[in-house]
């Protein structure tokens, strides 16, 4: 299965501290240069059709999703599926082996998240009708927790996904990446109803609040263990689509 580890060109450490961490997965990984958001112009992100015109968004979440819309569309045209990682995620050791088991078994899927930021909510669905909304702890992964993660050898099932925050990893299907793509892009600033954070509307400021808008109503599912954690270290983001002050109005 080909594999993408998003990338920014001016960013070659995380890469390499990437590499470095998860050495121990036996995945030959593929680097993806990413899309700088801080270079594209107005009618650059317009002919690309990912941003609707007059929505505001940080740069680097635009370039986020531009690097996304790219992967998506390679997927759906060679029609094999893909894995994609963000440069900053911790990958658990055995994760091929649970791949082989999982996909097979989730029949027609569009796409099947590895794991999420664990400083928010999860919520899954159980059993048609009933449903299961967590939290994590430690809500910030360090070198001992990662450690400790990727050795894991606990059970992990597929659980179909309503809702998660920072996706660090997935995996994508070809007709997954041409059934969510019209429905995900353009972003739009929308707001969306987070049951598991007290029925919270909150406003669309990033790819993974697109996809809280529509995972309900595909073929979405989640690791539960997670096989992926990312470090989700706001200080070295460079989507800061938590930070509304970071936006700017596109188109």
């Amino acid at each position: 299965m080909k594999n993408f580890v998003v990338n920014l060109d001016r960013q070659p450490e995380k890469f390499e501290r990437f590499l470095k961490r998860n050495e121990g997965c036996g995945i030959a990984f593929e680097r993806f240069p990413a899309v700088d958001g801080l270079k594209l112009t107005d009618e650059e992100v317009m002919a690309m059709g990912i941003v609707a015109p007059g929505s505001r968004f940080a740069p680097g979440a635009v370039g986020g999703t531009a690097s996304m819309s790219r992967i998506w569309k390679m997927v759906a045209e060679q029609d094999q599926p893909a894995l994609v990682f963000e440069d900053d995620c911790t990958i658990r050791h055995d994760i091929l082996a649970r791949l082989k088991t999982l996909l097979p078994s989730l029949g027609d899927w569009d796409i099947l998240v590895l794991g999420c930021n664990i400083d928010s909510v999860l919520d899954i669905e159980l059993a048609p009708g009933m449903k299961s909304m967590m939290v994590f702890r430690p809500q910030r992964p360090d070198d001992v927790s990662d450690a400790a993660f990727q050795r894991a050898t606990s059970q992990v099932a597929a659980f179909r996904l309503n809702c998660c925050f920072g996706p660090g990893g997935y995996v994508l299907s070809p007709a997954g990446a041409r059934r969510m793509y019209p429905y995900w892009l353009p972003m739009d600033n929308r707001l969306v109803t987070i049951e598991a954070l007290g029925n919270r509307a909150m406003t669309t400021y990033g790819a993974d609040m697109m996809g809280n808008s529509i995972y309900r109503f595909v073929k979405a599912y989640t690791c539960l263990a997670p096989l992926v954690v990312p470090r989700n270290d706001n200080a070295t983001s460079t989507t800061q689509s938590h930070i509304p002050s970071a936006a700017r109005v596109w188109g």
